[in-house]
């Protein structure tokens, strides 16, 4: 039977009110010689108040299959997640698994499905589950982005009442990316800071502020925080965002050698035709294809569909 303690500290965390109480109250338990039991979900506790603390022991398997995930095997995380099980924490890994995987619709569906099994249970805390924050990245490449801003400020408004650090920080970056672009920098700024510590969302936050800062323009400090993001990586020996962050920085590197009439045909070329913007830049259909021969070359693209993966869906843009 778990101690009173660690039910009231377990009570208060899933929601999401009065963390010092939270704290106090699992750090206390710990102090007095506790079962495995107690001890289990007293650290879980602290890990999501944003306190230092050992990690939990006995993973579940949603648990192991997010940590596949974030390893880059999504064969054995997909194992995993084929056993049947209907709780929050599966539900919210196999969303995850979707959304890596490009259905955004589905991984929608399993998000907002484990939300309303989290709240089912009295879970509303998003450092215990952040739905929201990743159902708004899945609405918003899927289209939806009236639905993805209002489910990333509502976990906004939740992580900052709870004030953990790595849950505000998870919020601000839902927030960076389906928000008003102008202040995707600032918010992805302010996400990395108070996800130092926490690793697997570190990394993915540091990438995208990269990205942020080329498609604001600030091609040398974007290619700055990608190096530094892939030695982190590096140092923490995560293989899958070594080499997402070598392809941003590839294509950094090669977005620099555009000149800056070949920067703009290529941006409007993403949306018109040749003639289309020649109109739109002054010169000859002959000078935009000339522009066009070069910046295939220096992209090492074949031709417009690639253009448009490497300078709009990839989040980059040319100096």
């Amino acid at each position: 039977m778990l101690d009173e303690r660690t039910v009231r500290a377990v009570q208060l965390t899933n929601q999401g009110t009065d963390r010092v109480t939270v704290i106090a109250l699992a750090r206390d338990v710990l102090a007095s010689n506790p079962s495995a039991c107690d001890t289990h979900h007293c650290l879980l506790v602290l890990d999501h108040a944003g306190e230092p603390a050992e990690p939990p022991q006995h993973p579940t398997d949603a648990s192991h299959a997010s940590a596949l995930i974030d390893a880059g095997l999504h064969d054995e995380a997909l194992e995993v997640l084929l056993r049947p099980d209907e709780s929050a924490e599966h539900l919210f890994a196999r969303g995850r698994f979707n959304q890596e995987q490009g259905h955004h619709d589905r991984a929608y569906a399993d998000f907002t499905a484990a939300g309303r099994a989290a709240e089912a249970g009295g879970i509303t805390n998003p450092a215990v589950l952040p739905w929201r924050s990743a159902a708004a990245l899945s609405a918003h490449d899927a289209g939806r982005p009236v639905v993805a801003r209002s489910l990333a400020e509502a976990e906004l408004v939740a992580a900052r009442r709870w004030g953990a650090p790595p849950a505000v920080g998870r919020a601000l970056h839902a927030v960076a990316l389906t928000g008003d672009p102008a202040r995707a920098v600032d918010h992805l700024t302010a996400a990395v800071q108070l996800l130092s510590t926490s690793a697997t969302s570190l990394l993915p936050a540091r990438h995208n502020l990269a990205q942020a800062l080329a498609t604001r323009g600030s091609h040398a400090e974007a290619a700055r925080t990608c190096a530094a993001t892939q030695a982190i990586a590096r140092q923490l020996g995560c293989p899958l965002w070594i080499e997402r962050t070598r392809e941003l920085g590839e294509r950094l590197d090669r977005l620099s050698l555009l000149t800056p009439q070949e920067s703009r045909t290529a941006l409007l070329a993403c949306a018109m035709s040749n003639r289309e913007v020649a109109a739109e830049v002054g010169v000859t259909t002959r000078t935009v294809e000339l522009h066009l021969s070069q910046v295939y070359r220096k992209l090492r693209v074949k031709g417009r569909r690639e253009l448009s993966r490497v300078i709009l869906r990839l989040g980059v843009t040319p100096p």
